[in-house]
């Protein structure tokens, strides 16, 4: 064939692939037959044919392995539709299958029937867990406390007496905020039943990683918003004040609390200190 060219090739196959032919500018014009070659039991776009199904399997499969629990609530065939759709809107551009789902709840969200339905809609629920999904496994990825020397846990009497210290969150926790009760249809997949339909509900949500365990806690809106105000590392006294601002409390409410929740939230990964 004329004015090979690595590249497009690798685009059109990709393109092919996923998206039911639609290719790259360099060899949009093409039929298959044109780029590959049949031999004498198949013909060029027999061969492409096979080779596009065990690659959308595969990465049927990957989809499949991080988001279990939409996986397992919507069924197979429903949630191969939308695994469909996503391939064909944002075909792999990675070396890494780990980037596969990153743009997952975003094109759920983006591609609703009626996006501006009110919290808690039903079509906003495949977005709201495949959200929480991706943090799970973004949080199983990133660099966390297991290895940072400055992670050590602290008693209620130093949250008491260190007004100064510093807190921080690590690069493993995310913070979401969903309007759906999500955590028992985490905990049924993970156990390999199908979930029920989860209730809507504003809930508050920190995935965290500690002892290389990841977990998934649901927060008190302040807690929530104690974690946000350390997100670059603040003095204790300061996101204490800017908690209570924000949650409209009073700060000797947000002292007290800290006081007994704080050591359980370093214990658990969602915060540490920078000494």
């Amino acid at each position: 064939m004329a004015d090979p060219d690595l590249a497009a090739l690798q685009e059109w196959l990709l393109a092919t692939c996923t998206s039911g032919g639609r290719s790259g500018d360099r060899y949009r014009a093409r039929q298959v037959a044109e780029v590959v070659r049949g031999s004498e039991r198949l013909t060029g776009e027999e061969r492409v044919a096979i080779y596009a199904r065990g690659y959308r399997a595969r990465l049927h499969e990957c989809l499949k392995a991080e988001f279990t629990a939409l996986h397992a609530l919507l069924g197979d065939q429903v949630f191969g539709l939308f695994a469909d759709a996503y391939l064909a809107a944002h075909p792999p551009r990675s070396y890494s299958l780990f980037d596969l789902g990153a743009r997952f709840a975003d094109f759920l969200q983006e591609t609703r029937p009626d996006p501006h339905e009110p919290p808690g809609s039903p079509d906003g629920l495949p977005t709201a867990l495949a959200r929480l999904e991706r943090a799970r496994a973004e949080t199983r990825r990133a660099h966390g406390v297991e290895t940072d020397p400055a992670h050590q846990p602290v008693d209620p009497l130093a949250v008491m007496t260190s007004p100064d210290l510093t807190v921080r969150t690590p690069p493993s926790l995310h913070l979401l905020h969903l309007d759906f009760a999500l955590l028992d249809a985490l905990e049924a997949a993970d156990r390999g039943d199908r979930p029920n339909v989860p209730a809507p509900g504003d809930t508050y949500y920190a995935v965290a990683r500690s002892r290389y365990r990841v977990r998934v806690h649901v927060l008190a809106p302040w807690q929530h918003a104690f974690l946000g105000a350390c997100a670059g590392g603040t003095a204790l006294h300061t996101a204490a004040v800017t908690t209570a601002e924000v949650c409209a409390r009073d700060v000797s409410e947000v002292w007290a609390a800290l006081i007994a929740w704080l050591p359980v939230a370093v214990d658990a990964g969602m915060a540490t200190f920078a000494r």
